[in-house]
């Protein structure tokens, strides 16, 4: 994907590009009406129901790191909060390598992630590889 300069039209492009790949899978997408929402869409497979929220990944120092809050201006003043209870997963799509993952909302951190894809110079016990967390995996277990 060619660099684009405004969020809200990365953020469309990520929508899509995860849209296209849960439906290339047979995935029900359901996307509520207006955009009041904390989820993106809602994505239904093997009869149970997931709020998805979209996020781009940009690929940094050999990982894919990712918001897990939202931000919002208000009155000049920025908002970040948390998609607790409000969302099941997160669906990040990495344009520059064109992937995507699904990273459970138990699973991710309280404001930002990172999915490694490329070996660390540092050695650390608290990787979180991105192998681990692609979407045909994420699919292919909540099918089964």
């Amino acid at each position: 994907m060619d660099e684009i300069s405004h969020p809200k039209q990365r953020g469309q492009c990520s929508e899509a590009a995860i849209l296209f790949e849960f439906t290339r899978r047979g995935v029900t997408v359901l996307e509520p009406f207006g955009d009041n929402e904390r989820y993106d869409f809602v994505v239904e497979i093997a009869g149970t129901f997931y709020r998805v929220q979209v996020k781009t990944g940009r690929l940094t120092n050999g990982r894919v790191q990712f918001e897990t809050r939202s931000s919002g201006t208000l009155t000049r003043r920025v908002k970040k909060e948390g998609y607790d209870g409000q969302i099941d997963i997160f669906a990040v799509y990495a344009p520059e390598i064109e992937e995507s993952y699904i990273v459970p909302i138990n699973e991710a951190p309280k404001t930002s992630m990172g999915l490694r894809v490329e070996q660390a110079r540092k050695k650390s016990p608290n990787v979180n590889w991105a192998d681990e967390f692609e979407l045909d995996s994420w699919v292919n277990s909540v099918r089964a």
